[in-house]
C-alpha cells in the first residue's frame, strides 16, 4: 500500500459511516410509516376536506419528525467531508 493510499485509510472513519448509515436508515423507516399513514388516510371513508386537513397534519408531523434526522446526516457528511479534506 502506498504511504498516500495510507494516510487516506487512517483519515477515514468507520464509526462516523456507521452513524451516517444508521441516520440514513431510521430517515427511511420514518418516511415508509409516513406514506403508510397518508394511505391509509386516502383509502378512508372521510369526506375529502376532512382527508385533506389529517393529510396536512400528517405531512407537518413528519416533517417535524425527520428533520432532526436530516440535520444530523447533513452535519455527519460535512464532518465527514472535513476530515477527507484534512488528508
Amino acid at each position: 500500500m502506498s504511504n498516500h493510499a495510507s494516510q487516506q485509510y487512517r483519515m477515514y472513519s468507520p464509526g462516523l459511516d456507521l452513524m451516517m448509515k444508521e441516520v440514513a436508515r431510521t430517515l427511511g423507516h420514518i418516511d415508509f410509516e409516513h406514506q403508510v399513514e397518508l394511505e391509509k388516510v386516502e383509502n378512508s371513508a372521510s369526506a375529502k376536506e376532512r382527508k385533506q386537513y389529517i393529510s396536512e397534519r400528517l405531512r407537518a408531523a413528519h416533517h417535524e419528525r425527520r428533520q432532526p434526522y436530516v440535520d444530523l446526516l447533513n452535519r455527519l457528511w460535512m464532518q465527514q467531508r472535513g476530515q477527507s479534506f484534512a488528508a
